[in-house]
């Protein structure tokens, strides 16, 4: 039996980092390569999704955490795409959510592992988060967010 893709056009493309699953692959892989056993608070998930938004913002997070975060990091966003994609990988059973936490299942890893496998999707972006690794703990981000509220 043969299998078929059929795509339907669309007026208005839209913008790979507002498909659904586009942001959940990124979330995995920052589960998979940054989190510590596959956990990540929803604030490292948000830096590590202002990072994958762009080059530029990849670079500057690079930067930060290779200058053993002397380099200023003065702000990161708060993607509102991020959480319907936290909603959609849940619902789909590829993370879960304990304790503040969000974290890889089987499927999920899977997922990740088949990402990590094919040299030929996120290229640049699995280079970096393969640099940083698990280089940025949660005290880190803490001590970023505290220092903007008291600005």
């Amino acid at each position: 039996m043969e299998k078929f893709i059929s795509f339907t056009e669309r007026a208005t493309p839209l913008y790979p980092n507002y498909r659904p699953m586009y942001k959940v692959s990124q979330i995995l892989m920052v589960l998979y390569y940054n989190g510590f056993a596959g956990k990540a608070s929803l604030l490292k998930l948000h830096l590590f999704s202002w990072g994958l938004k762009s080059t530029e913002n990849l670079d500057i997070l690079k930067t930060f955490v290779t200058s053993n975060f002397q380099n200023k990091l003065h702000f990161f966003g708060i993607e509102s795409t991020l959480n319907r994609a936290l909603n959609l990988a849940y619902a789909e059973k590829l993370i879960d959510f304990k304790n503040g936490s969000y974290s890889l299942l089987e499927k999920g890893r899977n997922f990740a592992e088949s990402i990590d496998k094919d040299d030929s999707v996120f290229i640049y972006e699995k280079q970096v988060l393969k640099l940083i690794g698990k280089k940025i703990p949660e005290k880190v981000i803490n001590n970023l967010v505290n220092q903007w509220k008291n600005v």
